[in-house]
């Protein structure tokens, strides 16, 4: 008997091929999603904010139909994991950063960069720049490895000084407890994590200690006449006791993102924008982006169920084709592709990548990201936006001022108006020196940074 998806959107037979339960729960968990995401816009009385919660329920049952197109025409074979570039920042222009990487949405390593984003340059990593112009600076710090979860609360978090949780979370490396040691989660420090504290309008004393990458100072946030939510966001700061992890989340307005690591290692697990639907997506909270699984356990739970079938001997689930062509009629797929909990994960194009201290990593817009600290780590980071996701943050904004109101209108109103023209901007193809492809605060607020040419420094 066939199986219909509401819309008639595909439809297979049994007899070609028999999804494990998982794919039938799965499916069945994106349908009723989106049913009752689409019954939450229709009942809103707003039409700004109905306008808004149509657009979500638009991702709830797009995110449906993708994966039920998946399975009824499923690839023979996942995708390979795929190699993040590692690129030195002296074989790396301007120019190709933004011509290469952004506009053709490819994640990469910039090295090369460490020994200038402090002011403390080779020695950045000892942290004395932090402790001079931070200590005494409250910070909000969160606890118990909080942000794994999609969702934080108040009692996650506590208020005190940068310089007390920099003093807590430093021995943690000696020694780095593995998570499954008895000892770990024991220690004052345990767990906690300093998560995305924007440093302009929280800790402005450490400005002028730090360094933007040049390969972001033209981030159109920073050109607009009026200034607006973001203008002050980024850089933001990322301090954390080893083995905390974040959740698998998309930034807010598909915004690019940008991270440089100063101390410590950081593994990055990276997913491709078009890829949400394989990544057992939750629309209910109601928001443009959704919440996903805990990455980690999504990982060990299906490690686990592959130990399991190889040990009971079980088929593995993978096609199995026949040596005739593919035209041919006697063609038949023989068993399903999709096996054990989470069963479209396997089929998300993915980056695995450890970021080391000295290294920049840039995110393209939309990829779904979780991070893994891997020893005691602390950097700054930034959302931007340029020619590469300007059109679909702007969307998104606009969304956003539909749900939040005037405040958040203005703000996407002062980065809508801004005029851009491909032809007018300043893209350095020269090969720079590593101390030129950073810029001061100073020089990146405000946008002055972006237009500099080759000379400029």
């Amino acid at each position: 008997a066939p199986i219909d998806v509401p819309g008639d959107y595909v439809r297979f037979r049994m007899a070609e091929m028999d999804p494990p339960p998982e794919v039938h729960a799965e499916l069945a968990r994106l349908s009723s999603v989106a049913i009752a995401r689409e019954e939450a816009a229709a009942a809103e009385m707003s039409a700004p904010y109905k306008k808004y919660l149509t657009e979500v329920a638009n991702r709830a049952r797009a995110a449906h139909e993708k994966a039920a197109a998946l399975v009824a025409s499923p690839p023979a074979v996942p995708p390979p994991p795929l190699p993040v570039s590692r690129v030195h920042c002296t074989e790396l222009s301007l120019a190709r950063f933004r011509k290469e990487f952004c506009s053709r949405i490819e994640p990469v390593v910039i090295t090369g960069l460490g020994p200038h984003l402090t002011e403390d340059g080779e020695r950045g990593a000892d942290l004395r720049w932090l402790f001079k112009h931070g200590a005494t600076k409250k910070v909000a710090v969160t606890h118990d490895n909080a942000h794994v979860s999609s969702i934080l609360a108040m009692a996650d978090t506590e208020v005190l000084n940068l310089g007390t949780h920099l003093r807590r979370v430093l021995p943690l490396d000696k020694p780095n407890l593995d998570p499954a040691d008895t000892g770990f989660g024991t220690r004052d420090g345990d767990g906690t994590y300093l998560y995305d504290c924007a440093i302009p309008l929280k800790l402005p004393s450490l400005l002028s200690s730090i360094r933007i990458p040049r390969y972001f100072a033209h981030d159109f946030l920073q050109r607009t006449r009026h200034t607006h939510a973001f203008t002050a966001s980024w850089p933001s700061l990322f301090v954390a006791a080893p083995h905390t992890k974040s959740s698998l989340h998309v930034d807010q307005w598909r915004g690019n993102f940008w991270m440089a690591m100063v101390r410590g290692t950081k593994r990055w697990s990276l997913f491709h924008a078009d890829d949400v639907h394989l990544l057992s997506p939750d629309y209910t909270r109601g928001t443009l982006d959704p919440s996903f699984p805990r990455m980690h356990e999504m990982d060990a739970i299906r490690k686990e169920a592959a130990e399991k079938r190889d040990t009971d001997g079980k088929d593995d689930g993978n096609i199995t084709w026949t040596d005739t062509a593919p035209e041919s009629t006697s063609q038949k797929k023989t068993t399903s592709p999709f096996t054990g909990p989470h069963p479209f994960l396997p089929f998300a194009r993915r980056w695995d990548v450890d970021l080391q201290a000295g290294e920049v990593l840039f995110v393209p817009s939309g990829f779904p990201h979780v991070v893994h600290n891997l020893d005691v780590t602390v950097s700054f980071a930034g959302n931007y936006v340029d020619e590469s996701n300007l059109d679909a943050a702007l969307r998104d904004m606009e969304l956003l001022g539909n749900k939040y109101g005037e405040s958040m209108e203005k703000s996407w109103k002062a980065i809508d108006e801004l005029y851009f023209d491909l032809e007018e901007e300043v893209f350095v193809d020269d090969v720079l020196e590593p101390k030129q492809l950073v810029v001061k605060y100073e020089d990146y607020f405000g946008g002055k940074a972006g237009f500099w040419g080759a000379q400029d420094w």
